[in-house]
């Protein structure tokens, strides 16, 4: 067996334990992942497999670790909340994907309706930031001798073909939309939703208003919008989100 088939073999025996970091919980038992035999397939066989990726950041985080009173303290928040997000994303059937210092990469990978996923994506998104907003924000307050301004959870979306593999022994997401949520959630204020074009406007189209509903109390209004980014420094065409609670803007 050559050196590249024996490391092949390798990633391959060791898929079943990188579910367990990475992919969705099974809804009746917690100890078992939710991966269908086609995303298993497509892993085994390195085939392109459409997702909806997440970039989440935390923004003025080193401000926050800058003006911490007990450093330990403020990792222990910091853990909390890395703790909670990935519970969260898995019951929302995403995919964890890695800790970047001061945000996440996570990703929905699509093989039924593109809308339906994409309802999942924003009631997660909402929950993230609310989450955050009301208890993780308040906790990194009050171990710090001052309060920068700014501080709050923004997250960039991005759509289409990816590739799942082992790289160095952890189950890695590969592709364009890497590129483009990090390009959004970079052009991203606090406490706000931002979709590049592709996802934009695929969920628009399966939408008879701009107006969308994710539950009885929960909704939301997507908007058309131009930002500037590295790339496009004189604009491009991207999607923000706002959220509404029986009929309140969420985040302001």
């Amino acid at each position: 067996m050559s050196l590249f088939a024996l490391n092949r073999f390798t990633a391959d025996s060791n898929i079943e334990h990188q579910f367990h970091s990475h992919a969705p919980l099974d809804r009746l038992d917690p100890t078992r992942t939710n991966v269908s035999s086609t995303i298993r397939k497509a892993i085994r066989e390195l085939t392109a497999i459409e997702a909806i990726v997440l970039t989440v950041d935390i923004r003025r985080s080193s401000a926050v670790l800058k003006e911490s009173i007990e450093i330990p303290q403020y990792a222990k928040i910091l853990d909390d909340f890395v703790a909670e997000f990935r519970t969260v994303l898995h019951y929302h059937d995403g995919w964890f994907d890695k800790f970047t210092g001061d945000g996440f990469i996570c990703y929905w990978l699509v093989e039924k309706s593109f809308a339906d996923c994409m309802d999942l994506v924003l009631d997660f998104c909402c929950s993230v930031m609310d989450n955050f907003r009301s208890y993780y924000y308040p906790a990194f307050v009050a171990n710090m001798r001052n309060e920068p301004s700014g501080i709050g959870l923004s997250i960039g979306v991005d759509a289409g073909p990816c590739y799942l593999t082992p790289i160095v022994g952890d189950l890695t997401i590969i592709g364009s939309p890497i590129v483009g949520s990090v390009r959004m959630c970079d052009a991203c204020p606090p406490y706000h939703l931002v979709l590049n074009a592709y996802p934009g406007s695929r969920l628009l189209e399966s939408m008879n208003s701009v107006c969308g509903r994710l539950s009885d109390e929960l909704a939301y209004e997507i908007e058309t919008k131009s930002v500037a980014t590295k790339e496009y420094p004189e604009g491009q065409v991207a999607y923000s989100v706002k959220f509404y609670r029986k009929g309140e803007r969420v985040f302001d």
